[in-house]
């Protein structure tokens, strides 16, 4: 049968549902718990972000009927899921820059479109491997969707982002290295897409762009912060 059996496809179905449930649950008692969304340190926005890397590739599962991203995304989640659980849970309080819903908005929207670019990177590499034509079409379709709609609330993540900027700061934009390092990614996701549509391209070159693109991810939201000196702490 094409891609998994039936099967083991409905038997990743019940689990990961399962998971994502109490995963779910987890986030809903920590923001009752803080009394804002969990987006506010590290240790939040690892549970969150391992949470929207499951869920965009659970609904892969259920639109698809294909497991075979889930050998990838999977094991990114649940290694964000661990490290969340080695940082501390210690409650950030949320400082008055952060109090409005333009924050919520920005670094909603940014895991959001993280966890599609991660989806889309899976899909690159089971795009690559894939043996047969059906398979590698299924495979370049999640890529060409995850990638888009990546980038559209990449892209509102960047907008609310500015406006929040406006109103803690005074100013739209500032020339530190978060801001820098998001507007690359933001680029380069833009020129894939424009290759994509404008430039007809396809294949290899695509996914492998892709690939790199899932580094820029991980490197603005965790290399930036760890290597850099910037405004943000996420």
């Amino acid at each position: 049968m094409l891609f998994v059996p039936f099967r083991k496809v409905s038997a990743y179905k019940v689990i990961t549902a399962a998971g994502l449930l109490l995963h779910t649950t987890a986030l809903v008692m920590r923001t009752i718990a803080v009394g804002h969304a969990p987006m506010a340190n590290r240790y939040e926005t690892l549970m969150f972000f391992s949470w929207a890397i499951i869920l965009t590739n659970l609904i892969v599962v259920f639109r698809y009927n294909i497991a075979k991203t889930s050998l990838i995304t999977t094991p990114i989640g649940l290694i964000l899921l661990f490290w969340a659980m080695r940082a501390s849970d210690a409650v950030t309080p949320m400082y008055p820059a952060l109090k409005t819903v333009w924050f919520e908005i920005h670094v909603t929207s940014s895991f959001a479109g993280y966890a599609l670019f991660t989806l889309a990177m899976a899909a690159a590499i089971q795009f690559l491997m894939a043996r047969e034509t059906d398979e590698a079409t299924a495979f370049s379709d999640i890529n060409n969707k995850a990638v888009l709609w990546g980038f559209l609330l990449f892209s509102l993540s960047m907008y609310s982002g500015a406006i929040w900027g406006y109103l803690a700061w005074g100013a739209y934009w500032m020339w530190e290295p978060k801001m820098l390092w998001s507007f690359i990614l933001w680029f380069y996701y833009a020129g894939i897409l424009h290759g994509r549509y404008v430039k007809s391209w396809r294949g290899k070159a695509v996914a492998y762009l892709t690939i790199v693109g899932f580094g820029i991810v991980f490197f603005t939201y965790l290399g930036v912060s760890i290597l850099m000196q910037s405004s943000h702490k996420l």
